[in-house]
């Protein structure tokens, strides 16, 4: 295991009860549209995604459809790199509804936002106030309670969703997708139908995010806002690269981190370094020998549910990467059986 790169707040860690792990799991109506994620078996699927990554991540199974989240080409979800990972590190996880239409069947905190709207079209986030009330609450309680929380996300759509609030903020960087392909064409057409419906000045952040955003934007903006003394670690690519320029644009706040992989590094290596710059920190992860997840050598489903994050926090803890690797094949393994 390796970890390169920017602060190495990570080598700090030594105690599972420092850390509080955070997955904001949402919708947004971007999925739906075709060619844009792969972050389920068909586009109408993409909004099972984030109920199935959070019964994964809890129990180690899905529980509300017998079906694991996969592309379309069959390769299965990163929760499963998550969960073994979790497993082996014994943090403590909480799931966050961050815009849920199926709520999953495990313990999580409900917010009854619903998903984001389809931001070419109409406001994204109807219910924004509230989600940043709620999470400027979750904040709150949590401050200080734990040394490091890390904030994963599992949003399908939400790359797209990214690129269109960068473009707004007047970053021009491309972001990632789950496909081996960036579908940039689409991405493009929908951003400029966004701006044709609503276009507003780069300095407006609260109005870029409801116009174009996802609750996990919301979110987090809320839950950082009221997080001083403990660290937060953004744990994805480029979508939480975003969510880290918000954060330091809107709450200019300091001790925060973006953790991710080296897939997104190689997809998007100027878009992180320029954004996160020393604050950077990625995981050097080697799936080529594990049927199934050796896909992510070849270029798919660079990031998801803070699983980069998740595999250094479970080597720094145990500083055994063999028993991390066994741990994801153990549980990949249970899926197929």
């Amino acid at each position: 295991m390796e970890v390169i790169n920017g602060n190495k707040i990570y080598e700090k860690i030594n105690d599972k009860d420092d850390v509080l792990y955070i997955l904001l799991a949402g919708t947004t109506k971007i999925s739906a549209i075709n060619g844009v994620s792969a972050a389920g078996e068909s586009p109408e699927l993409t909004e099972l995604t984030p109920t199935l990554d959070s019964e994964i991540i809890h129990s180690g199974k899905c529980l509300s459809y017998n079906v694991i989240p996969m592309t379309s080409d069959g390769i299965p979800t990163p929760a499963i790199i998550t969960r073994a990972s979790n497993e082996i590190s014994k943090i403590n996880t909480l799931t966050i509804d961050s815009g849920l239409t199926e709520y999953p069947k495990i313990p999580f905190l409900y917010t009854g936002l619903r998903e984001a709207k389809n931001f070419s079209e109409e406001t994204a986030l109807k219910n924004y106030e509230n989600a940043v009330n709620y999470g400027e609450y979750i904040g709150k309680l949590i401050d200080n309670k734990y040394k490091y929380i890390f904030i994963a996300e599992s949003v399908p759509g939400g790359t797209t969703t990214a690129y269109v609030v960068l473009k707004a903020l007047g970053y021009d960087y491309m972001t990632s997708s789950s496909l081996s392909k960036n579908p940039d064409t689409i991405k493009n057409d929908l951003i400029d139908r966004a701006f044709k419906r609503v276009k507003l000045d780069r300095n407006d952040y609260n109005n870029i995010i409801r116009e174009y955003g996802d609750y996990m934007m919301a979110l987090s903006m809320g839950i950082s806002k009221n997080v001083k003394k403990s660290n937060i670690i953004y744990s994805g690519g480029t979508q939480m690269a975003n969510v880290y320029l918000l954060d330091k644009l809107m709450n200019r706040s300091e001790n925060r981190y973006v953790f991710t992989t080296k897939y997104v590094m190689n997809d998007r290596n100027n878009l992180m370094k320029k954004i996160v710059n020393n604050n950077l920190i990625y995981s050097n992860t080697d799936f080529s020998n594990i049927n199934g997840l050796n896909y992510y050598e070849k270029g798919y489903v660079k990031e998801g549910t803070g699983f980069g994050a998740a595999f250094g926090l479970s080597y720094i803890l145990t500083e055994n990467e063999k028993e991390i690797y066994n741990s994801i094949k153990r549980v990949y393994n249970s899926f197929l059986n």
